[in-house]
């Protein structure tokens, strides 16, 4: 019983981390509908989570290690459980990279079309690096047919080709967020870009939103958000009917 309250905290971690990930980069994927993209970093409600998902990752896995160290002495020669220990012990240090130097350069601001090199470094590759190895970890997870038959070079061999697609497309997908729009000639980029805003947007009309919020930030809604109205009530409120009353048939 205290075994499968392992595998369910564990399992649970998991997906906790997984949800507020892809919630974040669907976030981000409907900014590309937007000119000169300015990309902040999480929350940090949602970055606490994750360390919080992370740090009950490694208790629970820890626990469960050993559980499976007195059912069966040779528990940790097996390749896919070396190589997810070697990788959720990258995927640490990749956070610590994250809080320490990507975060900090995307809290200054700068739209992605004026990043300089260090911060194509600094932030491209640790947000390629967390995406892949939170998802690649998962698969590892239940990948019961690699148990003690995959050998570990190739775990890390498939990681190490899957990493290098993921970078790929983190950099593409950022290379878009520079361009300008062009509404007028609407070339292929254009499109892409587009057609992901609406993915992050889960189907929506990224272009609507974005309109909606320019004509906010401009001020040119056409109705102004209104303060709501403290009303009294009681005899307060008849006394203060009676002077309205009073004060408009003067």
């Amino acid at each position: 019983m205290l075994y499968l309250i392992l595998v369910f905290a564990h399992l649970l971690a998991a997906s906790t981390a997984l949800g507020a990930i892809v919630a974040t980069d669907l976030r981000l994927l409907s900014k590309l509908a937007q000119d000169r993209v300015r990309i902040a970093p999480p929350n940090a409600f949602v970055a606490r989570m994750v360390m919080v998902a992370l740090l009950v990752l490694w208790i629970t896995g820890a626990a469960i290690v050993a559980h499976g160290m007195v059912e069966r002495p040779d528990y940790l020669s097996n390749p896919k459980l070396q190589a997810k220990i070697l990788l959720v012990a990258l995927l640490t240090l990749n956070a610590v990279a994250l809080h320490r130097l990507t975060f900090p350069r995307l809290a200054r601001g700068r739209s992605v079309a004026r990043w300089r090199a260090s911060e194509w470094l600094v932030i491209a590759v640790p947000v390629a690096m967390s995406n892949f190895l939170w998802m690649f970890t998962a698969f590892l997870g239940v990948a019961r047919p690699w148990n003690y038959a995959m050998p570990l070079v190739d775990i890390l061999a498939i990681a190490a080709g899957l990493f290098a697609l993921v970078l790929v497309g983190v950099v593409a997908i950022l290379r878009l967020a520079g361009r300008a729009v062009d509404d007028r000639a609407k070339p292929l980029a254009d499109v892409v870009r587009r057609s992901l805003a609406s993915l992050g947007n889960l189907g929506g009309d990224p272009a609507r939103f974005v309109a909606a919020r320019g004509e906010e930030a401009d001020g040119n809604t056409e109705s102004p958000p209104t303060r709501p109205v403290l009303r009294l009530v009681g005899r307060r409120a008849a006394r203060s009917e009676r002077r309205d009353a009073a004060a408009s048939g003067r």
